[in-house]
């Protein structure tokens, strides 16, 4: 399950005191690959970052990841859906509860990968993530207040997230399951969002002066309400990232792409 701004990248985290629950994760039991695809860079084992070679190589799988690689289970996240979230906020400026469904993101492909560093010796691998654009729809029920004022409405919502900068620091490990690959121990996440741009239809009953008041004050305060979410959803995006790129580490043995 996921909140407000963790629809950020894959938009899934557990706010606060596991305020947010991820549901409906499915279980990816298909095959590693065999042979190395075409889109698969390689890189020296001894040397995984010279000359950005491993950048390029994590970057270069954005492409395939978007269309998905159905001969090892992974599905097209481009568009990214997403089955169901709920959110349960009580404290602070926000107050929500409730939740979002049948969420649509749009955007995930188009990820520029600004930093990778992959270091075997210490089993780390951190990179910088940027992603000029999300959109997301989905439906919403959600009963609160925020930043004081009331908000309680059912119905469709639309959100354009600008300029979302992502950094992540993992611990790593290498396991045979059963060719070797990468898995992602821990994770650290942060993440900076330059704007966002957010419309919630039938607030208060379908009042819609109330409701075109409410959207008004949650665009001119955005950057507040995001700094308010801010460290809860750092600490959701790790599992997100976690989940994800262990899905696909399992699948791409480094004998594949670490000669």
């Amino acid at each position: 399950m996921i909140s407000l701004v963790d629809l950020v990248w894959c938009m899934l985290l557990l706010i606060g005191h596991r305020d947010l629950v991820v549901s409906g994760v499915a279980v990816n039991s298909a095959r590693q690959l065999l042979d190395k695809p075409d889109w698969l860079y390689t890189c020296k084992r001894e040397m995984p970052n010279e000359n950005e070679c491993f950048r390029k190589l994590f970057e270069g799988c954005f492409p395939a990841l978007a269309d998905g690689i159905p001969e090892v289970g992974i599905v097209s996240f481009e568009p990214l859906l997403i089955k169901s979230v709920e959110l349960q906020k009580g404290s602070g400026n926000l107050v929500l509860s409730g939740g979002f469904h049948d969420l649509v993101v749009k955007g995930p492909s188009n990820a520029t990968v600004k930093k990778a560093n992959l270091d075997l010796p210490n089993n780390n691998l951190t990179f910088d993530i940027d992603l000029p654009l999300l959109r997301i729809k989905a439906k919403y029920n959600l009963k609160g207040n925020i930043l004081l004022l009331p908000l309680v409405g059912s119905g469709d919502v639309n959100m354009a997230l600008k300029n979302v900068q992502t950094s992540v620091i993992t611990k790593i490990s290498l396991r045979n399951e059963p060719e070797e690959t990468i898995h992602i121990d821990e994770m650290k996440v942060s993440f900076n969002v330059g704007g966002m741009r957010i419309h919630l239809t039938n607030l208060f009953n379908g009042n819609e002066i109330l409701g075109a008041s409410i959207n008004t004050f949650l665009n001119q305060n955005s950057d507040e309400i995001i700094k308010e979410l801010r460290p809860d959803l750092e600490r959701g995006l790790s599992g997100t990232f976690k989940g994800l790129w262990n899905d696909v580490f399992s699948k791409i043995p480094t004998k594949l792409w670490l000669l």
